[in-house]
């Protein structure tokens, strides 16, 4: 009976630890190729060709927020977090 108890506390805590929200991989100057690697959720949502700058943006279901990433040159220069999927109209780039 003990060892029953012992297996369902186990499999009780090990099932806690499914619930794992998703944190982008990313530090500032990275590529923009590798940050597409690390983040494969990741969905363009701005980029201009004549200045060389993209932004990308993450979503965390649990939390519900987003996570702007700025490139410039191919280069992680900025992130900004935000509430609404189109707060990148708001950042200063």
């Amino acid at each position: 009976m003990k060892k029953l108890v012992l297996l369902l506390l186990v499999l009780g805590t090990m099932s806690c630890n499914v619930m794992q929200y998703y944190e982008p991989k990313f530090t500032l100057g990275m590529e923009e190729q590798e940050f597409k690697r690390f983040n494969r959720g990741a969905v363009q949502v701005y980029g201009e060709k004549n200045n060389d700058t993209v932004i990308y943006r993450t979503f965390n279901q649990i939390t519900n927020s987003y996570k702007f990433f700025v490139f410039e040159k191919q280069k992680l220069t900025k992130f900004e977090e935000g509430s609404y999927p189109d707060d990148h109209k708001f950042m200063r780039i």
